[in-house]
C-alpha cells in the first residue's frame, strides 16, 4: 500500500516542491505556544481566488472581523496516471491580493469522503502531507503567523476510524509546532459522544436539510431540522458556531433532483423542471442562534459567517450582521 501511495500524482509532486521551496519544516514555530485568543468575529473565504472587493474589505473593517478561515484547497481522488486513484489537492486558491492588516488567517482544507476512505492505513502520512501544504501555502502567500489550521470533512460511520486517526496524527504533528487543529462538526455528529482529536470544533449551522428531497423547504437552514439535534446536545470539544449568509437554487425535473444553481436569477427551466430558491433570512439565523446557545451556551471563541461574498452579504444590513456576531 505504501509503495502504491508513493507514486504521487503531479499535484502531489507540486505539493512537496512547494513545501520545500518555502522551507516549512516547523522549525520557525518550535517553542511557540498558542496564544489564548480572545473572542472575535470571523468569516469563511470559500473561493478559488483571494481578491476581496472594496465592499468586502469594508465589511471586514466595519464588523471588526479578526479571523479569516481561508479554504486553501480540497483533497480529492485523482488519477496518478498509473491507473490508481490517490488523494491529492485540487481547486487550489490563488492569492491576488494581500491579507487585510490585522486579520489572522486559519488555513483550511476540505477533505472529500472518497479521499478520506483511500487514506486508510496511511493516515499519518497524509496528515503530515496535508498540514505541510497548508503551512507552505500560508507562508508563500504571506498569511502571517499561523496559530491554527482547520480540517473540514463530513465523516460518516464507515470513515470515523480513518478520520479520527488522521486528526490524531495531524494534531500531534501541529502540537510540536505550537499550532492548534480545529475541525468542522455537522449537527448529526453531535450525538456521537466522542470527537476527533482536536483543540476545538466549528458547528456548521447550514446544509442542515435533505437537499435532494423535493419536499424540503430550505436545505441551507431550517429551524425544524436543527431542533432535534439540540434538545440534549453535548460535545467533547469546545465549539464555535458558523451561520449561513449564502443562497442557491435547487433544480428538480419531475420531482427528481437535477443540480444546484449558484445564481437562481439566471437559471433556465425546461419542461417539467422547477427551481427551489433557498436563502436564510436574518430572522431565521437569529432564531437558530438562540436555539444553539440555549443548548450549548455561547460560542467558545467566535461566531463565524459563511462566507465572504458581497453579492450575498448585501442581503443583510449591518445591524443584522452585528446581531449574528453578538456574544451577549
Amino acid at each position: 500500500m505504501r509503495q502504491k501511495l508513493l507514486l504521487l500524482s503531479s499535484a502531489l509532486v507540486l505539493l512537496v516542491a512547494l513545501s520545500a521551496s518555502t522551507h516549512i519544516d516547523g522549525s520557525e514555530h518550535q517553542g511557540h505556544q498558542p496564544q489564548h485568543q480572545k473572542p472575535m468575529n470571523a468569516i469563511y473565504h470559500w473561493k478559488t481566488v483571494f481578491n476581496p472587493s472594496t465592499e468586502e474589505l469594508s465589511f471586514i473593517q466595519r464588523h471588526n472581523i479578526g479571523r479569516l478561515y481561508i479554504r486553501m484547497f480540497d483533497v480529492a481522488l485523482l488519477d496518478d496516471n498509473r491507473g490508481d486513484l490517490v488523494p491529492a489537492p485540487i481547486a487550489t486558491t490563488r492569492f491576488d491580493a494581500p491579507i487585510p492588516e490585522g486579520v489572522e488567517v486559519i488555513p483550511t482544507t476540505y477533505i472529500t469522503w472518497d479521499a478520506l476512505w483511500n487514506m486508510c492505513g496511511d493516515e499519518d502520512y497524509y496528515a503530515e502531507l496535508i498540514v505541510d501544504r497548508l503551512l507552505a501555502m500560508a507562508s508563500y502567500n504571506e498569511c502571517g503567523e499561523i496559530h491554527e489550521v482547520q480540517f473540514d470533512c463530513d465523516w460518516t460511520n464507515s470513515t470515523t476510524d480513518i478520520y479520527y486517526s488522521l486528526c490524531e496524527h495531524a494534531e500531534a504533528y501541529l502540537q510540536a509546532m505550537g499550532i492548534e487543529l480545529s475541525i468542522t462538526v455537522r449537527l448529526h455528529q453531535l450525538d456521537d459522544g466522542i470527537a476527533p482529536k482536536a483543540d476545538r470544533g466549528v458547528l456548521m449551522l447550514y446544509n442542515t436539510g435533505a437537499i435532494k428531497d423535493v419536499r424540503t423547504r430550505n436545505s441551507i437552514l431550517d429551524i425544524a431540522d436543527i431542533k432535534p439535534y439540540l434538545r440534549s446536545a453535548e460535545y467533547p470539544l469546545p465549539l464555535d458556531f458558523a451561520y449561513p449568509t449564502f443562497s442557491w437554487g435547487v433544480k428538480f425535473k419531475d420531482n427528481r433532483f437535477v443540480s444546484l444553481v449558484s445564481d437562481p436569477a439566471t437559471a433556465t427551466l425546461g419542461e417539467g423542471e422547477i427551481l427551489r430558491e433557498e436563502r436564510v433570512s436574518a430572522e431565521e439565523i437569529l432564531q437558530a442562534k438562540e436555539w444553539v446557545e440555549r443548548a450549548l451556551g455561547q460560542s467558545y471563541q467566535c461566531n463565524i459567517i459563511y462566507h465572504l461574498d458581497e453579492t450575498e452579504l448585501k442581503n443583510y444590513n449591518d445591524n443584522e450582521i452585528s446581531e449574528i456576531y453578538s456574544r451577549n
